[in-house]
């Protein structure tokens, strides 16, 4: 996977959360602040600690988990960039 499939994920999501769901405020500021964080962690590149990694990647299993009923899009575009940030080793 490289940056540019990384963004398309990131961007594919911003855009499913800007949808008019009935997805609470609370889920929709904690999906968006993993968003901020792993633009944050891009902007080192590769110089991720390993528990960063981690966390980050629970936070999103996290989110998916909670929207996998209600909102398949969402869950689908939280497992891509999941999918994406495991291949990229993180």
């Amino acid at each position: 996977m490289n940056d540019h499939q990384l963004h398309e994920a990131i961007g594919a999501l911003r855009a499913e959360l800007e949808k008019p769901h009935a997805i609470d405020t609370r889920a929709r500021e904690h999906i968006l602040d993993v968003l901020k964080e792993i633009d944050a962690l891009m902007e080192k590149q590769g110089n991720i600690p390993p528990h960063r990694q981690a966390h980050l990647i629970d936070r999103l299993r996290e989110s998916a988990r909670h929207f996998e009923e209600s909102h398949l899009t969402l869950t689908f575009s939280l497992g891509r960039l999941i999918d994406i940030l495991s291949n990229m080793g993180i």
